[in-house]
């Protein structure tokens, strides 16, 4: 009887949604921002926050509003 578990676990996040644009690999992120939004038409009285959804390239880390906003190279950070 074997006491060693041969499953190999990836600790490397995955990403099934990511979507190849260009050299990038992105996914859809949305955070909660503390604060008024900037855009006056956005923001209303007593807000304590709001919802910003960006792109972001898993490979790289760019974050941008727009996927056509993303750099022309992908290059892994390091």
């Amino acid at each position: 009887m074997s006491t060693h578990n041969s499953t190999v676990r990836s600790v490397a996040p995955s990403y099934p949604d990511a979507e190849p644009v260009g050299p990038h690999l992105v996914i859809d992120k949305t955070e909660w921002v503390p604060g008024r939004h900037p855009e006056s038409h956005r923001s209303h009285a007593g807000q304590r926050g709001y919802r910003e959804s960006f792109y972001r390239c898993v490979t790289c880390g760019a974050e941008r509003l727009s996927k056509r906003d993303l750099p022309e190279e992908c290059a892994a950070p390091g």
